[in-house]
């Protein structure tokens, strides 16, 4: 389950400059791990977790201040998609237990052959990645599913997200006159109001209080209702508000609501900040967002490499917006850079987008925009395959395979 772009990144906290050298050793000899840097001290450690991107994390005890089972979660509350691996000579007993418990996932004595390190790390990591897996499988088949949580996410901003987002929200609502949610997950500037033309005094702010016990007559209080039959929860107008919003309440907000609607169509910042990454683990469809541009394909790379297989499972769809492109990057080029496939393209709509938005309606509604319009549905089609609510009831619908998207 280690399979991604490029090899596994490691940082390594080590004390000793003899056993560093020998961890660099052993990882220069295996091109299926990468050691991104070293560090002497838990300080540094956190410091780098962001800037290198770190996978997995191999951590001396010696270098560790306290004991171990704080230490390990603050480095788990700074990079939570890190896999923890703790190393150490003459260990008390105990130790390795609290160093489990606090979540890391693999303990090695010192002194260790350099195979044993590259085994630990590249099995730690891939049980990891299948665990995160398994535990997004509904494990009650061909019982009722509840609603389908659907997050559409880019690293770079300006690439169309709320667009695909909104239009996705419409076609899904359009395909088999489903319930769907828009949910406006960029809490400070927010779009979604603005492209449906969408005014509201509530927000899902409104909704923090009541993650326990979200009521229909809440929902039906707090959701606007767009023309296309699109229920609209758009993000708080008080800037001043935002950061006092705790994300993982909002996160358990989007769970909640999926006993109200069918779809729940997420519209997420482009910063992989914590509201993000909790929406991109719980969802069960990730539409990862380019366009043709080079800084658009390197922010998405970065972000793929960063979240191993958090962006790079099954449920993730690579959407390539804005297709042909004025660099003349084509979707064989974007697919060799990437790594992945793209499931589907979006043509260039600049204009006409731009009209739907002053208008207030989803490009959907404007036939002069046929070709978008048919790109949405079919995107939405291929979104929904094996995921759809038992309400939805779409027997024998067959799939869409990518290539009839292109």
């Amino acid at each position: 389950m280690t399979e991604g772009i490029g090899p596994i990144r490691v940082l390594l906290l080590e004390t000793e400059p003899d056993a560093a050298a020998h961890v660099r050793e052993a990882l220069a000899g295996d091109d299926r791990v990468h050691l991104v840097a070293t560090v002497a001290d838990q300080t540094s450690l956190l410091d780098k977790l962001g800037a290198t991107y770190a996978q997995v994390a191999v951590v001396d005890l010696a270098g560790l201040r306290g004991d171990i089972g704080p230490a390990v979660r603050e480095i788990l509350s700074r990079a939570p998609e890190c896999c923890v691996i703790v190393t150490g000579a003459n260990v008390a007993p105990g130790t390795v237990s609290r160093a489990v418990t606090a979540g890391a996932r693999g303990f090695l004595l010192k002194p260790y052959p350099a195979e044993d390190l590259v085994t630990t790390i590249r099995e730690a990591y891939g049980n990891l990645q299948e665990l995160r897996r398994l535990q997004r499988i509904d494990r009650t088949p061909g019982g009722p599913k509840p609603g389908v949580v659907i997050a559409v996410y880019s690293p770079k901003g300006g690439v169309g997200c709320t667009t695909i987002a909104t239009n996705l929200a419409v076609a899904l609502a359009q395909r088999a006159k489903a319930s769907v949610a828009l949910v406006d997950l960029d809490l400070q500037f927010g779009d979604i109001g603005i492209a449906l033309d969408l005014k509201s005094a509530n927000s899902v702010a409104d909704l923090l209080n009541h993650v326990d016990a979200i009521e229909s007559s809440l929902v039906d209080e707090v959701f606007v209702r767009h023309s296309s039959g699109v229920r609209a929860l758009l993000a708080p107008d008080n800037l001043a508000m935002v950061p006092s919003i705790d994300p993982d309440r909002v996160a358990r907000v989007v769970d909640q609501l999926r006993p109200h609607f069918q779809f729940i169509v997420c519209d997420l910042w482009s910063s992989l900040e914590d509201l993000t990454l909790a929406t991109l683990r719980m969802a069960d469809r990730i539409v990862l967002v380019t366009t043709p541009e080079l800084p658009s394909l390197r922010s998405l790379r970065r972000v793929m490499a960063a979240t191993g297989l958090l962006l790079q499972d099954d449920r993730t769809l690579l959407v390539a917006n804005r297709v042909p492109g004025k660099a003349g990057i084509g979707v064989g080029e974007i697919e060799r850079g990437l790594g992945r496939t793209i499931a589907a393209t979006i043509p260039s709509e600049g204009v006409g987008i731009t009209e739907a938005i002053n208008r207030g309606i989803s490009i959907l509604d404007d036939r002069a925009r046929a070709k978008a319009g048919s790109s949405y549905r079919k995107l939405a089609e291929l979104i929904v395959h094996g995921l759809e609510p038992a309400a939805i009831g779409q027997a024998g619908r067959r799939p869409v395979p990518a290539t009839e998207l292109r």
